[in-house]
């Protein structure tokens, strides 16, 4: 049956690109205005159930306050920049025109054939380039190595799993990232090879670590359930993300979420080598059960007089965790000037990992408002958890 339309607020709560959430049928909705036009679509993301009503809106982008995901508000599809989230289910909406009452109706909005079409081939698109990526990277591959997964420990109320193999002759450098391909991934548009960070530090010389966000995608479903003892191909290392040399000037690393699998090898190598190197970590997730290796950061931070690690949660304040004693909200200029001094801020060489979105936003606040320049900044994003 066809649900009928409700009142459920007025232009007047739009105003000044206001997101607004309402509830209807107890189901959570946000609604947006672009242009004198309004839009209705789900108010919880998809990716980790951010609450969208309090994230930024620039034309018809609608940006997750969590972990940044990008969703146009005309039809609740998520952006290609911003893949570890999905799509979301847009509602009609209609406005009266004599009073600006907002009405909604859980009738959910259908995209055109054409607008599918497109963003069926975009994505096509781009899941093809990356697996055209993957298969150059192998094809150029010196040093492939047969790695044993010797353990697997998922970490308590999330997604994410942190494997354990044999290192073999995996020579890398703390930062730098490898190609892992896994046997037996069948109907996976970007194929059997992912590239992820080398979590653990060249000087644990028996093993490598690699921590991941288990999704619904054929490799990661695969990955997951890999056995003890499976053995599967490896090559690497690459990347330039890896400490400076000039250790008389502190580091200041900017991580989300998972970003921070390679700041967990470059602090684990400063502290073992007790390097002559000024840290600090600006470590942002969505609540402190999902804050990674906090155990270890902690550990190392009472160790290693050069580290200073500042956690800093993003979840709805308005339930906060009365023991919580760190940060809250995303990274801001107010924080790093609160942490660091004018001095770290004139000289630190800045590393940033995460989400683009969250990338793009500290990038712009480093360069606009710090006129840090960019040979003090060092980026590593990536394009999916």
């Amino acid at each position: 049956m066809m649900s009928t339309f409700q009142k459920v607020a007025n232009m007047k709560d739009l105003e000044g690109g206001k997101l607004l959430r309402v509830d209807v049928e107890g189901k959570p909705i946000v609604l947006a205005m672009v242009q004198s036009n309004v839009y209705a679509m789900d108010a919880v993301c998809s990716h980790e159930g951010g609450p969208l009503e309090d994230g930024s809106l620039e034309g018809y982008e609608l940006k997750c306050p969590w972990h940044y995901a990008i969703f146009d508000v005309r039809n609740a599809k998520v952006s290609e920049q911003t893949v570890w989230a999905t799509d979301l289910q847009s509602y009609a909406a209609k406005v009266d025109e004599g009073t600006g009452d907002i009405m909604v109706s859980l009738q959910t909005t259908k995209p055109t054939a054409t607008e599918v079409t497109t963003q069926q081939e975009s994505r096509q698109d781009s899941e093809s380039s990356q697996k055209k990526y993957y298969e150059e990277e192998e094809r150029r591959a010196d040093n492939k190595l047969s790695l044993e997964l010797l353990s697997k420990e998922p970490t308590l109320g999330t997604d994410i799993i942190t494997f354990k193999l044999t290192r073999g002759k995996m020579h890398y450098t703390a930062g730098q990232y490898a190609f892992f391909k896994i046997d037996g991934v069948f109907g996976d548009t970007k194929g059997p090879i992912r590239h992820f960070s080398i979590t653990s530090s060249p000087t644990e010389q028996d093993y490598i670590l690699i921590s991941t966000r288990i999704r619904d995608t054929p490799y990661k479903q695969k990955l997951a359930s890999l056995e003890k003892g499976t053995k599967n191909s490896a090559w690497g290392p690459r990347g330039e993300f890896i400490l400076h040399d000039d250790h008389s000037k502190p580091a200041v690393f900017l991580s989300g979420g998972i970003g921070v699998t390679p700041f967990r090898s470059m602090i684990k190598f400063a502290t073992d080598k007790q390097l002559p190197i000024k840290i600090t970590m600006f470590d942002s997730n969505r609540n402190e059960q999902n804050i990674l290796y906090k155990d270890e950061f902690d550990r190392w931070a009472r160790q290693n007089k050069n580290l200073k690690v500042i956690y800093t949660v993003t979840d709805d304040e308005s339930t906060p965790n009365v023991n919580w004693s760190g940060e809250r909200g995303r990274i801001n200029l107010s924080m790093l000037e609160k942490h660091l001094s004018k001095d770290e801020i004139d000289n630190a060489v800045f590393y940033m990992c995460g989400p683009p979105g969250m990338v793009k936003a500290i990038q712009e606040l480093l360069q606009q408002e710090l006129q840090i320049p960019k040979d003090r900044i060092k980026v590593e994003a990536f394009t999916g958890y």
